[in-house]
């Protein structure tokens, strides 16, 4: 398909675009005929970049519940040149992004008869870039001249979910989760396996069957198809411990879904096991604090660890907003509390591999020391990045550090003069790299050289440490 002839001038457009009712009950197609939520027609697709297993993994679950779902790929140079079509080029990464993968699906992988819902970041509330997103998105329907395309926002109980299994919509974040988690699995195998090309293929065939299982049987077996998949990966011979390999943390805000690979490739092939941060994770629970924090500032707590203390929060003496905000506060604090929970049940099944080695710091404790040094009262990503860095240098666990941003994130770039003092006072090599994209300099590259060389210098200093004592 030629996605330019789709995208016309507002004036030119002439294609009624297809929208829910009222009610979110139905869709009223751009022919005027209503269709019902289960129509074998519809496609819901998420355009937002997601790791390569977490993405199967959602996208199985909802097709064991007969629902057509299609996730984005990874942030790839093509992806930036659809954006091209709507973007101005000025927008954050993320945004380019996801209004790219939109154009992309459209041109490459949508049936001529398709009804399709992209559920697109409509309601962003940020003091940052993705403010204004509703601005792109608000153009891009104005432009978009193709039939039977919903711009929606993401499901929700106000929206009756779009008409997805809510059971699954719940499990979306704890399937990226998880995907995180066998990525992180998967980078330490390739780095201590006896036989990394024998190993690699028994991963692979090993993931392959557990996510498959989850298209055949569904959510049960996110439990116990893991457990099974665990039984076969600790059988995998290893040469070294992972804990005495040289490890570096990828870290930075929402754009590290979008240009971490080279990063991560580039480690892998030193013989580094890289981590990169989970995304998926830190994005939701930055939401979550975003009515938690708010609250607790109006009721006069400046510290994370105020904000988030419920037992500090006086219900007798409330107007009838401030309850509003109470109980939205509440509401969030119970969602990160099961999010997390969920996330240590399947962290800890994977644990027993031997191949993870992040230590797990509550959103919380993060917050908390990035407050020190920016306020979390902005509701940016900066403080939850310099916390980031801060946890992570006093673990001990990491022999290098890599802040990723890209140059037009001011709140991820905001994050490097704050960390720099820092990060010259620790022993730990750090770098910061500004990317356009999901690309690397020659000039990065050779930082990234002096990075892990260090970092293998520090990992042996740290071992030789460990043995004398």
């Amino acid at each position: 398909m030629d996605i330019d002839k789709y995208i016309v001038d507002d004036q030119a457009k002439n294609v009624q675009s297809a929208r829910f009712s009222e009610d979110f009950q139905y869709i009223i197609d751009s022919d005027g005929q209503k269709v019902e939520l289960d129509d074998p027609r519809i496609a819901y697709v998420s355009p937002a970049a997601n790791n390569s297993y977490g993405r199967l993994i959602i996208q199985n679950l909802y097709h064991f519940n007969g629902q057509n779902v299609r996730l984005s790929r990874e942030t790839e140079a093509d992806i930036l040149q659809y954006s091209k079509r709507i973007c101005s080029g000025r927008e954050c990464l993320p945004g380019m992004a996801i209004a790219g993968a939109v154009l992309k699906d459209i041109a490459e992988y949508r049936e001529e008869d398709e009804i399709t819902i992209y559920q697109i970041p409509t309601d962003m509330d940020s003091a940052c870039q993705n403010g204004s997103w509703g601005i792109l998105w608000e153009t891009f329907s104005n432009r978009l001249n193709v039939k039977n395309i919903i711009l929606s926002g993401d499901s929700s109980y106000r929206n009756n979910y779009l008409g997805l299994n809510p059971n699954v919509t719940a499990l979306e974040t704890i399937g990226s989760m998880i995907g995180h988690y066998l990525t992180e699995a998967r980078n330490a195998l390739f780095c201590v396996a006896e036989n990394r090309h024998l190993a690699l293929t028994i991963f692979e065939k090993a993931s392959s069957e557990y996510i498959e299982s989850l298209k055949n049987k569904g959510e049960r077996m996110l439990t116990s198809g893991l457990k099974e998949w665990v039984q076969q990966i600790k059988k995998i011979p290893i040469k070294a411990k992972v804990d005495e390999t040289p490890k570096v943390l990828i870290f930075g805000g929402i754009n590290l879904a979008n240009d971490h690979y080279p990063v991560e490739k580039y480690f892998l092939e030193m013989g580094i096991i890289p981590k990169v941060v989970e995304y998926a994770g830190e994005l939701t629970e930055l939401l979550f604090s975003y009515y938690i924090v708010s609250f607790g500032f109006k009721r006069g707590y400046t510290t994370p660890k105020e904000q988030f203390d419920e037992s500090l929060i006086d219900y007798s003496n409330l107007t009838e907003k401030e309850l509003r905000e109470a109980k939205r506060a509440k509401m969030y604090k119970n969602a990160s509390k099961v999010f997390n929970s969920q996330c240590q049940l399947y962290r800890k099944i994977i644990e027993e591999t031997g191949l993870l080695f992040d230590p797990q710091i509550s959103f919380e404790d993060l917050l908390e020391k990035g407050n020190e040094f920016a306020t979390v009262i902005g509701s940016t990503e900066t403080p939850m990045i310099t916390g980031k860095f801060i946890t992570s240098l006093q673990s001990g666990v990491y022999d290098g550090l890599i802040n990723l941003s890209t140059f037009n994130c001011q709140p991820a770039m905001n994050s490097q003069p704050i960390i720099r003092p820092l990060a010259n006072k620790s022993d730990i090599p750090y770098a910061a790299l500004d990317c356009e994209g999901p690309w690397l300099s020659t000039n990065q590259l050779r930082l990234l050289e002096t990075i892990a060389v260090q970092a293998k210098r520090e990992r042996r200093r740290k071992n030789e440490l460990i043995l004398n004592s």
